[in-house]
C-alpha cells in the first residue's frame, strides 16, 4: 500500500514500484472505476500487447481499447 498526495488539480502520482510492476509508462492509458467507496485504477492494454493472444482476448476490453484509440485519432 502507498499513500500519495492529491494535487490542486486532483492529480495523483502512481508510485514507481507499482507502475513498474504493472508496466505503466508515460503516455499509457489507465481506466479508473468506482467500486463502492474505492477507486480502482487499471492499465489499459495497447493493441500491440494484445496481438498474438487472440484465443484469450476479452472482447469487452478490446472494444474499449478500440474506442479510446478512435477518440484519439478523431481528435487530431
Amino acid at each position: 500500500m502507498a499513500v500519495v498526495k492529491v494535487t490542486r488539480n486532483r492529480q495523483i502520482t502512481i508510485p514507481s514500484k507499482i507502475a513498474k510492476k504493472l508496466g505503466i509508462k508515460e503516455g499509457d492509458y489507465v481506466k479508473i472505476t468506482l467500486k463502492g467507496d474505492e477507486i480502482i485504477i487499471q492499465k489499459v492494454k495497447k493493441l500491440d500487447e494484445l496481438a498474438g493472444s487472440w484465443e484469450s482476448v476479452d472482447v469487452k476490453e478490446l472494444l474499449e481499447v478500440i474506442r479510446e484509440r478512435w477518440k484519439r485519432w478523431n481528435s487530431v
